[in-house]
């Protein structure tokens, strides 16, 4: 498959739209206390400051993010200690280079409401990206588990772990809560230059159709569910002559088994970063 970019949504923007507890999943949520969502506090919010909490969700679209922050804390004066508001303060500090104020924040509502997913997302990555790997790890463990029981939106395919600068560039590190795209796509990794210009996405990939060959060669692996897994990347390469987008397809190794996110990481940094070399390529393939 030649890729064309994987979704990007930010937790809070996709939760504008949805309640807490997804429907339609093929296993139904337990019970439980649904978490505060946006259209509560819009409820208990008179008409300036629904006006202002607003503007606060503009100028975190605009990516004034500084300026979502203290519209949002200020808020928090009327509303001490509200969830939402808090939530939308940390993802803002997140975008805003402060993940340690995000965790600080999210850690005691991730904690008194462990189905919050929203919280778990944000702490996940607050973690992530201040170094704490074992929060990391664990929060992604939970967020896993909480997409098994059907309590986050079932059209959250994608969690997004870390940003972190290699080089002068930029990768975006996402996990897939459901392995997508037909050659079931379980992580990508977006690469930016400066400018915030696409160069590359990187893929853990586990394409059904590698199977078959795996099962042959490892009988007693595939007997007991376990996965051949490849590290791929699409480097973009501008337009060919008719004007249609190309890009060219880099396999860098194969694992047995799915490897760990510590794995996952350190591989796409060194392919981002031009220390891994592939095994194989295919140039000019057009993007679909």
């Amino acid at each position: 498959m030649i890729v064309s970019g994987a979704l990007r949504v930010t937790i809070l923007a996709l939760a504008a739209s949805l309640p807490t507890a997804a429907h339609g999943q093929a296993i139904a949520a337990p019970a439980r206390k649904a978490s505060e969502t946006i259209a509560d506090l819009l409820d208990k919010m008179n008409e300036d400051q629904r006006t202002r909490f607003n503007q606060g969700r503009t100028a975190y679209t605009e990516k004034r993010y500084s300026d979502a922050m203290v519209i949002h804390q200020a808020l928090l004066k009327d509303f001490p200690g509200d969830p939402v508001l808090l939530k939308f303060c940390s993802q803002s500090a997140i975008q805003n280079n402060d993940p340690g104020f995000a965790v600080k924040t999210l850690k005691p509502i991730a904690e008194s409401d462990p189905q919050d997913w929203q919280a778990a997302a944000m702490l996940m990555r607050g973690c992530a990206e201040t170094g704490d790997t074992a929060c990391r790890d664990a929060e992604l463990t939970h967020l896993l588990d909480l997409h098994s029981q059907g309590i986050t939106p079932p059209n959250l395919r994608e969690l997004a772990v870390e940003h972190l600068k290699v080089g002068d560039k930029t990768l975006a590190i996402n996990f897939s809560l459901i392995p997508w795209g037909p050659y079931k796509t379980y992580a990508a990794g977006d690469v930016n230059d400066a400018a915030g210009k696409l160069l590359m996405t990187i893929s853990l990939e586990s394409s059904d159709f590698d199977q078959a060959s795996f099962a042959k060669d490892h009988p007693d692996d595939a007997a007991r569910g376990v996965r051949l897994f490849s590290l791929d990347a699409y480097e973009e390469t501008g337009t060919n002559s008719s004007g249609q987008r190309t890009q060219t397809h880099y396999t860098y190794k194969f694992f047995t088994g799915q490897p760990s996110y510590a794995t996952i990481r350190q591989d796409f940094i060194d392919v981002a970063g031009g220390k891994a070399k592939p095994v194989s390529s295919r140039s000019g393939l057009v993007v679909q």
